[in-house]
């Protein structure tokens, strides 16, 4: 989902918001494609994709995490050009969940569209709409930071979402493990000490510098 995009619909012209889209979901589009995901439907500024479907892959969420963190690295690239061109930044919301799925022709007599549709597709969107509350551009399941052991993981928070009874935990990927940098890896272990300090209301730990 791309944030700011009310804002940013307010100043411009229809044809010029027309193209920025098509720009953005270009660029977003490839890269999904380029790890092998399907893209379901684009809604106004949002993209939609899935893995594992039509044919079955089996490191379905180590592919989507790393289309994800390429797709936020493309947005960055892209705020480079529009800084340069004298426009504003736009932002970027992912949220990334691994489930089971129905997937297939779904619709009406009139019209169908091949989708995906379950519990597991809800959580997805719910995560994304919390990567603005965490400030990351990234939000993933414990579900497919399980499956994509690959990647260093931030967890973030344990929340419960809308329409869940449970509280799920939720992570940002941080790149591949061997591209962490010791810097990053110092701020984790801070990151951690501070959270489990903050879970117990152990107030004066969490203060980390």
């Amino acid at each position: 989902d791309m944030r700011g995009f009310t804002e940013m619909s307010e100043r411009m012209e229809p044809t010029q918001l027309q193209s920025l889209l098509n720009h953005v979901f270009s660029r977003l589009t490839q890269t999904i494609r380029a790890h092998r995901g399907t893209i379901d439907k684009y809604m106004g500024d949002c993209v939609m994709a899935f893995w594992g479907a039509p044919v079955d892959t089996p490191n379905h969420a180590s592919l989507a995490v790393q289309a994800a963190l390429e797709m936020a690295q493309a947005v960055q690239a892209l705020n480079q050009e529009r800084q340069r061109a004298g426009l504003p930044a736009i932002g970027v919301g992912i949220g990334l969940n691994t489930g089971a799925m129905c997937v297939g022709d779904m619709g009406s007599d009139v019209r169908r569209s091949y989708t995906v549709i379950g519990d597991a597709v809800n959580l997805g969107s719910r995560l994304e709409g919390l990567s603005r509350t965490y400030g990351v551009d990234i939000v993933a399941s414990d579900a497919t930071r399980a499956q994509a052991q690959q990647f260093a993981w931030q967890e973030l928070d344990r929340v419960r979402v809308k329409g869940k009874a449970q509280a799920v935990s939720i992570y940002t990927p941080l790149g591949l493990r061997e591209t962490v940098t010791p810097a990053q890896q110092e701020e984790q272990r801070e990151w951690n000490h501070a959270l489990k300090a903050w879970r117990v209301m152990a107030w004066d730990a969490c203060d980390v510098h």
